[in-house]
């Protein structure tokens, strides 16, 4: 379904008063509450292949008179449990839409964080709504990594619930922020695809994860002494800006005739 078309049926599907989603060029965008929505993808590098495999997407907001506003002031706009999970979903379904505008030369898989507010508020059937909406887009779970916070979560049962239920739909998940969970082991029971690590953290986590059979990805590589070392460590993927900054535009994955840079599968993250 062409974008114009996918836009109108999001909107005439989303009755909230206080947000839209529009066209702006060749991409889509949202107004929501006085702020004007964006989305960046910053590339995610399969560190052994030397590959482009996949891309982060994150929010980016800004007031009408252009001023930039950070994700957490825009989610701090949202007062209610209710405000958050329509703001959330809103987010990645307009990340969703502009991935798709770029599907003839951007491949691999979508990497989009979930906020914590978001899993706090949703008490069941998490990912399902957002399984439709990427339906709609010629999307589905396996094409998406749902990132999460773990300290910030906080209750672990609630955590695994979550995880339960977004693996169940075929969702991929990544775990950030866990090494100050006080259980650790029950944490990595919940059979994450991938741990992202900090470089501050990235030795202890890389030995966590590999004790744990868990697909690593560090963030933070700047230089290339920092891709040497990450490389030497055994992480699996990485991002930074060495290989790349957030833009409105994601990386080519193949070319124009559909082929792969290499033959390389495009991603090794594990189901």
């Amino acid at each position: 379904m062409p974008l114009t078309d996918l836009v109108r049926y999001f909107n005439a599907a989303d009755s909230a008063e206080d947000s839209m989603l529009y066209l702006d060029g060749e991409r889509a965008a949202a107004w929501h509450k006085g702020l004007r929505l964006g989305s960046l993808f910053q590339p995610i590098v399969d560190l052994r292949q030397e590959r482009v495999v996949g891309h982060q997407a994150t929010l980016s907001a800004r007031c009408e008179d252009g001023s930039p506003v950070s994700s957490e002031e825009a989610y701090a706009l949202c007062e209610t449990a209710e405000s958050v999970i329509h703001f959330d979903r809103l987010s990645r379904t307009l990340h969703a839409l502009n991935f798709l505008a770029q599907k003839c030369h951007a491949g691999g898989y979508l990497q989009l964080a979930i906020h914590p507010r978001h899993l706090q508020a949703v008490q069941s059937q998490h990912g399902l709504v957002y399984e439709a909406i990427l339906k709609r887009c010629g999307l589905a779970p396996a094409d998406i990594v749902l990132e999460i916070n773990a300290r910030q979560v906080g209750h672990q049962a609630s955590l695994g619930q979550a995880l339960n239920n977004y693996r169940q739909r075929g969702y991929r998940l990544a775990l950030s922020d866990f090494s100050s969970t006080p259980d650790l082991d029950g944490l990595l029971a919940l059979q994450p695809n991938i741990l992202k690590l900090q470089p501050e953290g990235g030795r202890e986590g890389l030995d966590v994860a590999s004790s744990a059979g868990i697909a690593t990805e560090l963030s933070g590589i700047e230089t290339g002494q920092d891709f040497v070392l990450a490389c030497t460590a055994g992480m699996d993927f990485g991002q930074g800006s060495l290989f790349g900054l957030p833009q409105a535009d994601c990386l080519p994955t193949h070319s124009r005739h559909r082929v792969a840079y290499n033959s390389h599968s495009s991603s090794r993250v594990p189901p």
